[in-house]
């Protein structure tokens, strides 16, 4: 199976013709690079897991018991927690455990730190639950260092939760120990709980190394809760599963309970599909992927950074990046221009809080030719200004 380049110009234009909301949202003439979605096929393990659950009837109501054991195994090989499946609670994805976390660590009228900018879905859940924000501000000129000094200023009486994306959602940077460890100490001298997305995990770039940071030390452990999923790594989102691990029982009790009014875990295909993405099986894909995503970034610093007036920072995992655009527009005006002149689809930054603007986020995993197209019809749109 590794003898076919599953990330090639010709194997990825495929994608193009499935069905695929990212590629379905614009005419046909728009390049989409909006959506944190990869343009890869699937690869044929996961297809034959589905297929042997569709041929063994597993569409009944069934226990999630297989998949949590290959969930525990992953977490204790890959994250360094021991964890039993106990531990483990399945979700549709990342999106709905962010909800329970703040809903199981905030009343009406307390507040929980994230950074700014942030992905999108970790401010949406604050309005329906009451609860406010205290932000976290990561800048590109100092290379979205995650500061310590300003995460203490930001606790306050009413400060419950820090929400932490990690690999972060949008600006790239992974997390070093020394700024773990900082969160950590500055949480358990809190007492705060800490929300924990870890979706990116296997994205990362320059052999840096992936730090969980509920591993750090027992105390962290028991205030913290850590989400992960597959959708990143397989393009698999349609699959709609996550996993949750928690160690504190009572935690992961109020978990269970509020979960009840929002979701019902994932589907029987999914889990059946689990410990194939979760063990070794695919090492082969998680291996491929990240080389071809370094020569695509590598593309990306290139011809970005050659473009006046555009700037693409260093990133250090995801494929998501921001990409910095000088021009006299809001982000919304420069995705809006960009999409009318370029016919090319990204993301306003502003979407992902003040922080943002000026800047555009784009999907950069896709063939080296689509890239090329992308960066070439932005330069010749920008030369209009």
């Amino acid at each position: 199976m590794q003898n076919i380049d599953y990330f090639n110009s010709a194997t990825v234009e495929k994608m193009q013709k499935l069905p695929n909301s990212k590629w379905l949202r614009y005419p046909k003439d728009v390049i989409p690079l909006w959506l944190a979605n990869p343009d890869f096929i699937i690869a044929p393990e996961i297809k034959q897991a589905l297929i042997r659950a569709v041929e063994a009837s597993d569409l009944y109501y069934n226990n999630d018991d297989m998949a949590r054991e290959a969930m525990a195994e992953k977490i204790n090989r890959v994250n360094n927690l021991e964890v039993s499946p106990s531990d483990i609670m399945i979700t549709q994805g990342v999106d709905p455990y962010i909800w329970l976390a703040v809903r199981e660590a905030c009343n009406p009228g307390d507040e929980v730190v994230l950074t700014n900018p942030m992905y999108g879905e970790f401010n949406n859940v604050l309005d329906p639950l009451g609860v406010k924000a205290r932000y976290w501000e990561l800048s590109e000129a100092e290379g979205y260092r995650f500061d310590a000094e300003q995460l203490k200023k930001l606790i306050g009486s009413k400060t419950k939760a820090i929400g932490v994306c990690n690999p972060h959602n949008p600006t790239g940077r992974v997390m070093n120990l020394e700024e773990l460890k900082a969160i950590a100490d500055i949480a358990v001298d809190h007492k705060l709980k800490v929300f924990v997305d870890e979706l990116w995990e296997d994205v990362i770039f320059d052999d840096r190394k992936h730090i969980t940071l509920a591993s750090l030390n027992p105390e962290i452990e028991a205030q913290t809760s850590t989400a992960w999923g597959v959708s990143k790594t397989f393009g698999v989102a349609g699959l709609y599963l996550g996993y949750v691990c928690i160690t504190d029982p009572e935690t992961l009790t109020r978990f269970r309970k509020y979960g009840k009014c929002i979701q019902r875990g994932s589907t029987t295909l999914a889990r059946a599909a689990a410990p194939v993405m979760l063990d070794k099986r695919l090492d082969w894909w998680r291996r491929d992927m990240i080389t071809h995503l370094h020569r695509i970034r590598e593309i990306c610093y290139e011809r970005l950074n050659e473009i006046p007036g555009v700037a693409l920072p260093k990133f250090e995992g995801t494929y998501v990046p921001l990409i910095r655009f000088d021009h006299d527009m809001s982000s919304r005006e420069m995705f809006e221009y960009l999409l009318r002149e370029a016919k090319v689809a990204l993301a306003p930054g502003s979407n992902y809080g003040s922080k943002g603007e000026g800047y555009q986020r784009i999907c950069i995993a896709t063939s080296e030719t689509i890239i090329n197209e992308t960066i070439s019809r932005i330069e010749v749109a920008l030369k209009s200004l």
